[in-house]
């Protein structure tokens, strides 16, 4: 038992060692806004860093933003409630209808978002929180946190047909919230990046300063589609990141492949994955991949 327990001690040990290497090993260069996805010369990069100095995003990953994923309505209800108490509006929230509003995060800015009249949600009981939201849709929800603002001149884009969203694409234009995505057209039906969303939310308020870059952390996003393709479960993946994010994806593939050897900081880490994120039925499976 004794030496059970000497083993079990040094290899706890050896997996604070690996974690501290692991954490040397991120990579700041070239990023900004602490993602790593985020370039510091992107149209949308002051935007992500005001986000992340007023807590608006906390991105989607370990290092990532994922400026080119679609944003999600859930999303851009917790985007407009964290907005709402950066600009210390003290938002309140209620209770809602929507039955398919089961993420933890999303209840109170959905809750908020139905208790000021902000969404009424697709149906009588279903917001959709995971459906992705349009340029046109995403114009009109901006505008109604904006207390429906009238326009003064009239929008130049050429494609904005439906009648519900004329005055707010009107009004963003004229605040030059939007520049549309070109000189005559907005794209009303496109779905909204999160490189956008950040961008109207940030044009919008407008910030007389923009919160210092932060040092940027490698995007893991690689690493964990990595992992799921080499066969963890996307829950195990999200669990071993943090213990894999300082090696290289492609060396890890070729380990996977038996082409390289697992060098003793894989092995420890790889052991400090198993402690943490697998169940003992799984172990055997991790060994596979990475030994």
């Amino acid at each position: 038992m004794r030496s059970h327990t000497r083993t079990r001690s040094r290899l706890i040990a050896l997996i604070t060692l690996v974690i501290g290497i692991l954490a040397t090993q991120t990579g700041t260069a070239g990023a900004a806004a602490g993602f790593g996805d985020v370039e510091s010369d992107r149209f949308y990069t002051e935007a992500v860093q005001w986000m992340v100095g007023e807590d608006i995003t906390e991105g989607i990953e370990i290092g990532c933003f994922g400026p080119e994923v679609d944003v999600s309505r859930g999303q851009v209800a917790a985007f407009l409630h964290r907005l709402d108490h950066s600009l210390a509006n003290n938002p309140q929230s209620g209770p809602h209808p929507f039955v398919d509003v089961t993420a933890s995060y999303q209840q109170e800015p959905v809750g908020w978002l139905f208790a000021t009249g902000l969404t009424t949600g697709v149906s009588a009981t279903t917001f959709a929180p995971d459906a992705s939201i349009t340029r046109g849709d995403f114009a009109v929800m901006l505008w109604r946190y904006a207390d429906e603002p009238d326009a003064v001149t009239r929008h130049p884009f050429r494609d904005v047909s439906r009648g519900y969203q004329q005055e707010a694409i009107s009004w963003m234009s004229e605040n030059l919230i939007t520049t549309g995505t070109s000189a005559t057209t907005f794209s009303p039906d496109a779905v909204v990046s999160r490189a956008e969303a950040a961008t109207f939310l940030f044009r919008y308020v407008d910030p007389a300063e923009i919160p210092p870059a932060v040092a940027s952390v490698d995007c893991t996003r690689e690493l964990r589609l990595t992992l799921e393709v080499a066969g963890l479960t996307g829950a195990e993946s999200r669990c071993a990141v943090p213990f894999l994010v300082g090696f290289d994806v492609d060396y890890l593939v070729a380990v996977a492949e038996d082409r390289a050897t697992a060098s003793l900081h894989l092995i420890i880490a790889a052991a400090a994955v198993g402690e943490a994120c697998l169940t003992p039925d799984r172990v055997a499976d991790l060994s596979r991949i990475f030994l």
